[in-house]
């Protein structure tokens, strides 16, 4: 592997650079994210950059010029044999609603064109390249970080939305990279935390970004918001799919497959979800008995109760009581 991520730019290819390189401590790199490397540029002329197999996440945003970006990206369930997925809503990469990077084949090496406020996260092990063009190079951030939970922000992020993507986040995430630059040039005691928080806000901003899809999927994201506020209020009525499907007009199956791609769960274990907290609240707040929690969540079974609060509690509501 080379010494850097990024290859070191002549002298006469770049008009300003700036660049620092980290090698974290065994705690931080066993606890905290950290920058493996992280910069800024803008080049005079073309430079083709290509890897592949380094174990880092690349975050990498266009401020000016123009050139292209490709990437094979790797399979969801290789990432997620590294760390522990954040998943729970929102639909995949792969629909294609968000670049032009994304609805290919997975495996194939997708090139996309890079402009001004283009924005990439991209997962190193897998190969990718970046030129600038010839006639218009460009300037650009990026960040190279790892960390325990990196995998599975990154699992998170693909399946809201393509490695390829614009935000509306662009000055709060260049003065993320610009403050971790600044922390590298001149280290303190409190850097490598300093450094962590503004990696966690990236990520956070990014991963949050709202969905600009086309109106065809606006109009199923409203519908299914509508649904969920529906369950919200009702969750302790005998709710079936049935019901559901035919008082918003939608297709049970497509409703069922659909609801798990935006929120990442079913709609009967969002449901539970919904019951077991309200049940934690009256354990705790209220005197009534566990059957009448039972009942007041939407709950008539007792026993069925209490064997789906163990499951998701890990322990039973009267211990749960007494634990609170």
């Amino acid at each position: 592997m080379r010494d850097s991520f990024f290859e070191k730019y002549k002298t006469s290819e770049v008009t300003n650079t700036r660049r620092v390189i980290n090698t974290p401590a065994p705690f931080t790199r066993s606890n905290f994210f950290y920058i493996q490397e992280a910069g800024y540029l803008k080049s005079l002329k073309p430079h083709l950059s290509r890897r592949s197999g380094l174990q880092s996440y690349l975050f990498l945003v266009i401020l000016s010029g123009s050139g292209e970006v490709a990437y094979r990206d790797i399979p969801a369930n290789t990432r997620a044999s590294h760390g522990t997925s954040l998943s729970h809503k929102k639909t995949s990469a792969d629909a294609g609603r968000r670049s032009p990077g994304s609805g290919k084949r997975a495996g194939s090496l997708i090139t996309v064109p890079a402009s001004p406020g283009d924005c990439f996260f991209l997962d190193c092990r897998g190969e990718y390249t970046h030129i600038s063009s010839e006639d218009d190079p460009w300037e650009l951030m990026w960040i190279h970080f790892y960390g325990p939970q990196a995998d599975a922000y990154y699992t998170y992020f693909r399946e809201q939305q393509s490695w390829h993507f614009h935000t509306s986040h662009l000055a709060e995430l260049t003065a993320a990279i610009q403050s971790v630059i600044r922390f590298h040039e001149e280290p303190s005691d409190d850097t490598d935390l300093l450094t962590a928080q503004q990696i966690v806000n990236i990520l956070t901003l990014i991963c949050t970004e709202t969905d600009k899809s086309g109106t065809a999927g606006s109009a199923l994201s409203n519908k299914l918001k509508d649904i969920l506020h529906y369950l919200d209020a009702h969750y302790t009525e005998n709710i079936s799919l049935d019901r559901l499907a035919e008082q918003f007009f939608i297709s049970k199956y497509y409703l069922s497959r659909e609801f798990k791609k935006e929120y990442g769960t079913t709609i009967v274990q969002y449901l539970l979800t919904k019951k077991i907290t309200n049940a934690k609240e009256l354990l705790r707040y209220s005197d009534s008995s566990i059957e009448e929690v039972a009942r007041l969540c939407g709950i008539d079974d007792a026993s069925y109760f209490n064997k789906i609060f163990k499951k998701m509690e890990g322990c039973t509501a009267s211990e749960y009581r007494k634990r609170w």
